[in-house]
């Protein structure tokens, strides 16, 4: 019914309701009551789609075709997902499909049951398709097959965000960021429209064996507002993520008038398969017994917008920095002991001056290692007002005959202290200001949370966490911090770039807060995204850029000066070891 009228109001004389509204906060909408009301909701989604089209096409015939291809295109695909799949058709799906399940259109219903099913238990229990468990490995793994380009889905266009150093699109100089991919062909001749297609069957297309030849039809906007289209061929390479991978970089910091050099360990995620495979713990001690030669002064470990990963390599990271000690309690249901995760190695890779830095989105594995070092006094957290708060394990199991996986909220866990990072995440010592302090970012925003708790004190006493002879290490103190955080303050005051992020942030609240319905007039003006580059805090484009871009951040620029002050400080303060609150 909703189809039926939908084409009838996609028609040659379709004009833009320019003070119609729509509704942004899905919050706000509400189921109709009535095929009156289902038609309007209809005809506002309609206006809305049309208008953001339109600022790509500026043609409005163009753009109401485009928005009846993707209703009715979206129509055929739910048409072809049955709810019900026999062991014939799964067994014939498959051989079609190479083993994959990628091209099995029908069992997409069983996949989003599922997927609905088990979302509603907790924030992060879910089931994983097969594409959802690919994309799973990639990120464990750090590398695939394809083209090497990181892409969105955009009001029905396919659009390039990234690309990948050393991957084949950056390497053919021919693909740019921005550009929409309107069509992909195995072959020079046979094109499939993409157009209104869904992000993971295009990806799925792309993507594809190296060695192998994929045919894209591109669309790009040029800098005089004219557009150019264009066939460009990409060879499939096995790509590795490595801007994923941990890396380090030094840098000279003056003070009194001589010069500190700092260390800035940038931790993008906690990747690691196995004990042969990728880990982000076996790479951060190269990068330390390098930055040792290197004779460094101070350490920043940056674990911003570190969304987490293996529990394993977070326990197994966070021994580098002391000699040996508990590090995570882990409760699980099967088990009502909680069971505790230890640093058994007792070498340090590193025992100078230590800062971490996070922000809103570091979550999860990033969080136990920032309240390890907290808990431990071993180092100064530094950044958000607070880290995402994802305080839950999951397990992830694969199914039988690639019928993807689960992935269960198996427990909670702790850090020494005692407490669960669940929903509150861990409170920095020293607060900067950041565009990502919006009410809405953070673990007890989402739906169905689990409560945080907490448990008895399970710190691991001094005689085990303090190395002996040279690899020993200087405690933090309150005294210590109140001195950075009253330095840390004046600078702040006087960086442009943070009083502008203040501005910024106040700004995108008040939108927050006020602009959850907008008219298609807005749209047009192309008011609603105005914002949309505010909370991307790296320009992803080619690595010299992005390396630019990401120094000339003000939170790290500000961890590296904060850095420099430790070393000044604890040249004339000795914290005493046997006062520390473990």
């Amino acid at each position: 019914e909703r189809m039926k009228f939908a084409n009838l109001y996609l028609n040659d004389n379709f004009l833009f309701t320019k003070n119609l509204k729509y509704v942004l906060d899905e919050d706000l909408k509400k189921y109709p009551l009535s095929s009156k009301e289902a038609n309007q909701a209809i005809k506002s989604y309609i206006q809305y789609q049309a208008a953001n089209i339109f600022l790509f096409e500026k043609d409005l015939k163009k753009s109401v075709k485009q928005v009846s291809y993707i209703l009715n295109n979206f129509k055929k695909q739910v048409l072809s997902w049955k709810p019900k799949l026999n062991y014939k058709e799964i067994r014939d799906c498959k051989k079609k499909s190479k083993n994959s399940f990628k091209a099995c259109k029908p069992t997409k219903w069983f996949s989003n049951y599922l997927k609905a099913y088990s979302q509603s238990l907790d924030s992060h229990s879910n089931y994983l398709d097969n594409e959802d468990l690919e994309e799973f490995y990639i990120s464990m793994n750090l590398e695939l097959e394809g083209i090497g380009a990181t892409l969105s889905s955009r009001f029905g266009y396919t659009v390039v965000e990234r690309l990948i150093p050393g991957g084949a699109a950056d390497q053919s100089k021919k693909i740019k960021i921005k550009d929409k991919i309107l069509a992909v062909g195995q072959d020079e001749k046979n094109f499939t429209n993409i157009f209104g297609e869904r992000l993971e069957d295009v990806v799925s297309i792309i993507r594809g064996p190296k060695g192998t030849a994929v045919f894209l039809k591109i669309s790009r906007e040029e800098k005089d507002g004219k557009k150019s289209i264009s066939v460009v061929k990409l060879i499939r390479s096995r790509v590795n993520l490595r801007e994923e991978e941990a890396s380090i970089s030094y840098h000279d910091i003056k003070a009194s008038k001589k010069v500190y050099k700092v260390g800035l360990l940038k931790v993008p995620s906690f990747y690691g398969s196995n004990i042969f495979g990728k880990s982000v713990t076996r790479d951060v001690k190269k990068l330390l017994l390098s930055a040792k030669k290197e004779k460094i002064h101070s350490l920043v470990l940056d674990l911003s917008n570190n969304r987490g990963g293996s529990l394993d390599e977070a326990v197994d990271l966070s021994g580098l920095f002391f000699a040996a000690g508990n590090v995570v309690k882990q409760s699980e249901r099967s088990n009502p002991r909680p069971q505790i995760l230890r640093d058994k190695d007792k070498r340090v890779f590193y025992n100078g001056p230590l800062i971490v830095l996070v922000n809103r989105f570091s979550a999860s594995a990033s969080e136990i290692v920032s309240g390890t070092l907290q808990d431990y006094n071993r180092a100064i957290i530094v950044g958000a007002d607070h880290t995402f708060g994802k305080g839950s394990v999951q397990s992830v199991e694969e199914l039988y005959s690639r019928l993807g996986a689960l992935k269960t909220t198996v427990g909670l866990y702790f850090i020494p202290s005692g407490k669960s990072t669940q929903k509150e995440g861990v409170n920095s010592d020293i607060v900067f200001p950041s565009i990502l302090h919006l009410k809405e970012l953070g673990e007890k925003n989402l739906d169905y949370v689990l409560p945080g708790k907490k448990i008895e004190n399970f710190k691991s006493s001094p005689q085990e966490i303090f190395a002996e002879g040279e690899d020993n290490w200087n405690p933090i103190n309150n005294k210590i911090i109140e001195k950075l955080k009253k330095s840390s303050k004046k600078r702040i005051a006087k960086n442009e770039k943070f009083q502008k992020i203040k501005e910024r942030l106040a700004k995108l609240q008040e939108k927050a807060e006020n602009q959850k319905v907008i008219t298609i007039v807005e749209v047009l003006e192309n008011k609603d995204r105005e914002d949309e580059e505010d909370l991307k805090e790296e320009d992803l484009s080619q690595p010299e850029k992005i390396k630019k871009k990401y120094l000339s951040r003000p939170d790290i620029q500000e961890a590296l000066n904060i850095a420099k002050d430790l070393v000044l400080i604890q040249k004339t303060t000795r914290s005493s070891r046997t006062n520390l609150s473990l």
